[in-house]
């Protein structure tokens, strides 16, 4: 039995006309994620604006998808405060989804084919976290304007899900996910920490909502393989993006051996960008394949 095509997204908002909204390491993992994707497990689309449209087209980089979608406009009138909830048009875009598919995050690259048949209508992610209380903080750290409280019925010792790789077979819990995900961004008081707010709207309302559903949740891999580097399915560059953009020579290095794997693996998409200015100055003899 073959695997199950899967449908999946990247989300991108831009939010205005910027000049350099991604750094060159960070486009160049978009396009593997994308391209690999569509190697291995199915179609993938991307969500984004107008600006973040016309800035990957700017870039050469908008084949990479099989179907773009200019939704996050629309964001503008949740009235949600996005220098805070930064991954809230990423929410926003799974609502307009339908089960099953995939959300993957722009910094997360997938490698094989992976079975998604057997998860069914249950939820699947790359791991589980720990409640660690400076990211992970109780119910009295949330403030909130008109009176509006999180439910009594919430249940705060379910493990948080990381929210990079996520499988969505139910319909109900996505709309059910999102739905309360969005009206805790809008109903948030004002607030300067971009962390614990997020992160319990994303990843720890994830894992309550399972639980309140009573839907199975799945783990591709744990916090234990990752720190041992044991695994070979994908790639997450999250904890490497500050050091990549303080290290101009490890970027370059990075973007080197990103135009290598390119090269090796999609000649014809790579001669697409090969002229474009962001991207030609890596593509130069010795240039690495590294996975």
């Amino acid at each position: 039995m073959g695997f199950l095509v899967m449908d999946a997204f990247h989300t991108l908002r831009v939010r205005g006309k910027r000049a350099m909204p991604l750094y060159h390491f960070e486009l160049f993992t978009l396009l593997i994620s994308a391209l690999e994707w569509r190697k291995h497990n199915g179609s993938i689309k991307l969500i984004t604006d107008f600006a973040g449209a016309e800035y990957l087209e700017e870039c050469g980089l908008i084949d990479a998808w099989d179907e773009t979608k200019i939704l996050l406009d629309d964001m503008e009138s949740l009235n949600i405060n996005e220098d805070v909830f930064w991954a809230g048009a990423k929410l926003y875009a799974l609502s307009q989804q339908k089960a099953p598919c995939v959300m993957m995050d722009l910094d997360f690259i997938l490698w094989k084919s992976i079975d998604f048949q057997k998860y069914g209508t249950d939820l699947a992610v790359i791991h589980r976290e720990d409640i660690y209380p400076l990211v992970y903080r109780s119910k009295e750290h949330f403030r909130f304007r008109e009176g509006w409280e999180l439910p009594d019925w919430l249940n705060w010792s379910v493990l948080p899900c990381n929210g990079a790789f996520v499988y969505f077979g139910s319909q109900e819990f996505i709309s059910k996910y999102t739905e309360f995900a969005i009206e805790f961004m809008q109903k948030a008081n004002e607030v300067d920490d971009r962390l614990y707010y997020m992160v319990f709207a994303e990843q720890r309302w994830m894992a309550m909502c399972a639980d309140y559903l009573s839907i199975p949740i799945h783990e591709f891999s744990s916090l234990s393989v990752l720190f041992g580097g044991k695994q070979k399915y994908f790639t997450h560059i999250w904890g490497d993006k500050q050091r990549l953009k303080d290290n101009p020579k490890d970027a370059e290095l990075f973007c080197r051996k990103c135009a290598g794997r390119l090269m090796r693996d999609f000649p014809d998409f790579s001669e697409k960008i090969l002229c474009q200015n962001w991207a030609k100055r890596y593509w130069q003899k010795g240039t690495g394949d590294n996975n």
